[in-house]
């Protein structure tokens, strides 16, 4: 008897998994003890409570979240409105119908929290969110020791905001249970920050075999959109805990933000990009139709050059494989560089001194093979360390 327990457990498991691809999808198979797994931490939930207390009044509020392509769902999700984001988003909506809710989606995949401080100003902090979701668990799980600072950058923008968004850490895992977990969380309780893991919750179940991977996740990294709807689960019950305590949650002080446990770096940022990317200087370059990258030119030689204002450069750009040969880069006039196609998301420069400087890109177009396909094209520019 003791041995066709846990398997038929685990048989159930399996099928309530795949009803809940479905929307809304019943019954729910997060049982109490994988919520308690998943909620790392409370933290400090007066900004939580702050945005209930808001929506309670019937105010409008903007939920956000900032990551890679499991939070931009992309192909992996069949329905958006499976999305954990969009699942949160309607909690508040069924909770305090009142408010009117929107909500923000700034996942881009491929990305990292480099990316992310560059860019949380203009794709998320402009949008005025009152609770943002920080996913870079898995994106930032690589041997990157900047990484650590830049995920804090994100982190001190958000908290620092004069309308003090509410501000919940979430952690998925790649195939094996891997993520970066290790060191957000350290983040995480140095500014007592609210902490979500699907990894905590989930990998126990996966790892026993109580629960199969295929069932929540469409590859070895993007949930699908059972993955996301268990992941919102996680993330709902955390709101329904400060919900379901506002006097004592409101009551909880708003401490103010701490000294930088790592850098401050990437907590001031510049950034640019489309129509904002200007250059100062442009020898034949010319941007593409929809004014979203500038592109070198095709059979011809050619430069292009933008200022910024920094310690830190970071560019965003592609570089075809047969152009990777004749594109190279230099900073403040110095010594010409290779423009590689593998570091285009990471600094292209580091530990310049403050100030402004200005980043020189040049393309040899005329030795290009004949017929062959070079190109680049340059979609952002940033900075970080930039003085206020």
């Amino acid at each position: 008897m003791n041995n066709i327990l846990p398997l038929c457990l685990a048989l159930l498991t399996g099928i309530l998994l795949q009803q809940t691809t479905l929307v809304h999808a019943e019954p729910s198979v997060t049982t109490p003890s994988i919520r308690q797994r998943g909620l790392v931490s409370h933290g400090n939930v007066s900004r939580l409570a702050a945005v209930m207390a808001k929506a309670r009044r019937g105010e409008e509020i903007c939920v956000a979240a900032i990551g890679g392509s499991i939070t931009a769902g992309g192909l992996q999700t069949k329905d958006p409105k499976n999305r954990y984001i969009a699942r949160v988003a309607d909690w508040f909506t069924r909770n305090f119908p009142k408010a009117k809710v929107r909500f923000v989606n700034a996942g881009i995949g491929g990305t990292n929290s480099l990316y992310g401080s560059m860019r949380v100003q203009r794709d998320v902090l402009s949008k005025k969110p009152d609770l943002v979701i920080v996913e870079y668990a898995v994106n930032d799980n690589h041997p990157v020791p900047m990484f650590w600072g830049s995920y804090e950058g994100v982190l001190r923008q958000i908290l620092r905001e004069p309308q003090q968004p509410a501000l919940v850490q979430l952690f998925f895992m790649q195939r094996k249970g891997e993520n970066a977990q290790e060191k957000q969380h350290m983040l995480g309780r140095h500014y007592d920050l609210p902490m979500v893991s699907f990894r905590d919750a989930w990998w126990p179940e996966i790892d026993s075999g109580r629960a199969v991977w295929e069932t929540m996740y469409a590859d070895v990294v993007h949930p699908n959109d059972t993955g996301h709807i268990l992941a919102s689960e996680l993330l709902i019950a955390l709101l329904n805990d400060v919900n379901a305590k506002p006097e004592s949650s409101a009551t909880a002080s708003r401490a103010d933000l701490p000294a930088p446990m790592i850098t401050d770096l990437f907590a001031n940022c510049r950034y640019a990009q489309g129509t904002d990317l200007k250059p100062t200087q442009n020898s034949g370059w010319t941007q593409n139709a929809d004014h979203t990258k500038w592109e070198s030119p095709a059979a011809t030689d050619g430069s292009i050059e933008f200022g910024f204002v920094g310690k830190l450069l970071f560019v965003g750009y592609d570089v075809d494989e047969e152009a990777e040969r004749l594109a190279t880069f230099s900073i403040d006039g110095g010594k010409a560089q290779p423009l590689k196609k593998s570091p285009n998301r990471l600094p292209l420069a580091e530990d310049l001194p403050a100030g402004q400087h200005r980043v020189r890109i040049e393309f040899a177009g005329s030795q290009a093979k004949p017929g062959s396909t070079a190109n680049v094209r340059i979609w952002a520019v940033g900075a970080a360390g930039a003085q206020e």
